[in-house]
């Protein structure tokens, strides 16, 4: 079978897979050794050419599939967790894996930080110093705060541990209502008006879906009581960010700690980068480049094992479901 690699051109090269690397892991790995012919693309208009004849293309890049001929293709491998560009023209027949739980760990320590800010009130600190306001405020310790997390995948499940461990109460919502991360409890996304009053911090993993998609407008929005923080490292489109920044204006939110954008670079005007209580990070709250190519290549790996085996694939994509 062969496999053949995209790379992003516009990527850093820590994030490039060469045909080098990946057949150094299949050589190491006996049920893999030699069953396997490699290719690497480093010329976009050759990317037809490759894809008519590959049974297994590893993606660095998104690719509009349905734009190309792709007989053989059974199996695409994408190095982002989110999906929902590659499944707009998603081709039947086709198993698509993702790169979830690759930035678990990273990703815990940043909503785990993100926590901490709004326990101690750093939003307002920041915006007091650059006012030069002195306003002393009084806090007490995390202990005992509720997180409301929506989705406990990966990502979600590692910030689950370590925010349980700072004492925090967790509440993890998905899909079923049900998880094997360490919450206190889990919801269902149709139970999240009842608990949003009782919420310090609201952190959102999800995926775009078209059930994500506007799950936290005004109304939902409205029901957070003001000490309430937001953090969103997911997708942007889950949220109404105009409404969300119209709270913050006034105050009736403690803070947003922002990692993505309804559009990005997010242009200069954007009023989102004088909102008060905003701590905003340029998309690159969960990307380990020293760990993460490490991250997908070990998935990928273990993947191909099991490819030749017949056994389920980890990180496959529902496209019913869009993750």
């Amino acid at each position: 079978m062969h496999i053949h690699i995209e790379n992003d051109a516009s990527a850093p090269r820590a994030l490039h897979l060469s045909v080098e690397q990946l057949q150094l892991q299949l050589d190491v790995h006996p049920p893999l050794r030699s069953h396997f012919t490699l290719s690497e693309n480093r010329d976009p208009a050759q990317t037809a050419d490759f894809l008519a004849r590959c049974d297994i293309l590893w993606s660095g890049r998104k690719l509009a599939l349905d734009q190309f001929s792709t007989p053989r293709l059974g199996w695409v491998q994408v190095m982002s967790a989110g999906v929902e560009q590659w499944l707009a023209h998603w081709p039947q027949g086709v198993t698509l894996t993702n790169a979830s739980g690759v930035h678990g760990d990273k990703g815990a320590e940043f909503i785990l930080m993100a926590a901490l800010m709004f326990n101690f009130g750093i939003p307002g600190f920041l915006q007091d110093q650059a006012q030069r306001v002195w306003r002393p405020t009084f806090g007490g310790c995390a202990r005992g705060k509720i997180v409301l997390l929506l989705g406990v995948g990966g990502i979600g499940a590692a910030a689950a541990t370590l925010l349980t461990a700072q004492g925090y109460r967790v509440i993890g919502v998905t899909r079923s209502g049900q998880c094997d991360a360490n919450v206190a409890r889990c919801i269902r996304i149709d139970a999240l008006d009842e608990v949003l009053p009782q919420v310090d911090v609201v952190v959102s993993t999800l995926p775009l879906t078209p059930q994500t998609r506007n799950l936290f407008d005004r109304r939902r929005l409205d029901l957070l009581t003001a000490r309430a923080g937001i953090v969103i490292v997911g997708r942007a489109d889950v949220f109404d960010y105009s409404a969300m920044r119209e709270k913050l204006n006034v105050g009736e939110l403690a803070g947003a700690v922002l990692d993505v954008y309804p559009q990005e670079p997010l242009p200069a005007d954007d009023p989102l980068w004088h909102t008060p209580g905003v701590v905003m990070t340029p998309h690159c709250s969960l990307d380990d480049h020293s760990a993460y190519l490490a991250g997908c290549l070990d998935v990928f790996i273990d993947n191909l094992a099991r490819f030749r085996h017949g056994q389920p694939l980890r990180n496959q994509v529902d496209p019913a479901r869009g993750y």
